[in-house]
């Protein structure tokens, strides 16, 4: 009966020892299963958020630059708005307009402390790029500048950009004018009268001597008329090539200042005034006389005529 309880022992045993081995590694596995899983789930996250920190630092730092930006546009535009000033628009005239007679007129109306500065800048241009048409400068009481100059049309923007250091510039207008069309009014009659004084001049030489000073006088129409276009033509191309810029500066206001009377001048009339009475009394000195006996002499007088009177009667 023992024999084989002793055969079967070490089997059980054996079975024990194994099913006690599998449930450690069992225990162990599970055990390690979590661990596995949170280091996993660990480095997952590590994973995903590793990329993805410097994306949010980029966006981060876009937004700070954009917001930098903004704030530094917004800061430009408020100086600009606060420290606004007019500029000179570019004079560029398109390809399409090159052929135009374009007369050009320019106002500019400028602020500055000193009218002598700007009426030596003004006068630099003029120097430059044309010459100085009139001038006017006033220093007393509220001081002001004004000048016409004419500047060549082709440099009239380098002009006007040199002007705006005549001071701060706050009006400004600029007038252009098409020529065009008396320009090629004024190229016709030329050609009209050219053809006129030709025909006239043919008449002239198969005219009598009786008609011969009728044919010269309308010759002679002929060639004023065509001297006439010229010069209309020569004005027009002056005033397209030589463009006009009226200068207006306005200085510093006028300071109230107490304007204290000469008193001495007071004295002086009142001086005057005595000796010219004085001297008409001693020129009408028996008039004055002869008036003066009859006021105080009057009642004398009245009674004697009386007086007079009564004895007629």
């Amino acid at each position: 009966m023992n024999r084989p309880f002793l055969t079967l022992t070490p089997a059980a045993a054996i079975l024990v020892a194994a099913l006690s081995l599998s449930g450690c590694s069992e225990d162990k596995s599970e055990r390690s299963a979590p661990m596995d899983q949170t280091e996993g789930e660990m480095a997952l996250s590590e994973d995903a958020t590793a990329p993805g920190a410097p994306t949010a630092q980029m966006e981060r730092k876009k937004n700070e630059e954009l917001g930098r930006g903004r704030d530094a546009q917004e800061e430009d535009g408020s100086g600009g708005n606060e420290n606004q000033q007019l500029s000179v628009l570019p004079l560029s005239v398109s390809k399409l307009a090159e052929d135009r007679m374009l007369e050009y007129s320019v106002n500019l109306s400028f602020r500055s402390d000193s009218i002598l500065k700007s009426r030596e800048t003004t006068f630099a241009v003029a120097e430059k790029y044309g010459f100085l048409s009139s001038s006017r400068t006033y220093t007393s009481g509220d001081q002001s500048f004004r000048a016409t100059i004419r500047v060549s049309a082709d440099r009239l923007y380098d002009a006007l950009k040199e002007l705006e250091a005549a001071g701060i510039l706050y009006e400004s207008s600029i007038d252009v004018t098409d020529h065009t069309a008396d320009m090629v009014w004024q190229g016709i009659k030329l050609d009209r009268e050219k053809l006129r004084s030709l025909r006239r001049q043919a008449l002239q030489n198969r005219t009598t001597a009786n008609n011969q000073i009728q044919a010269e006088n309308l010759v002679s129409q002929s060639e004023d008329s065509q001297d006439l276009a010229r010069f209309e033509r020569w004005k027009i191309e002056d005033r397209v090539k030589w463009a006009t810029v009226s200068v207006y500066v306005s200085g510093p206001e006028a300071i109230a200042e107490v304007e204290v009377p000469a008193y001495q001048n007071a004295l002086i009339s009142l001086t005057n005034s005595f000796l010219a009475l004085t001297y008409w009394l001693l020129e009408n000195l028996i008039l004055v006389i002869a008036v003066a006996l009859l006021v105080w002499k009057r009642k004398w007088i009245w009674n004697g005529i009386k007086r007079m009177v009564g004895k007629d009667s």
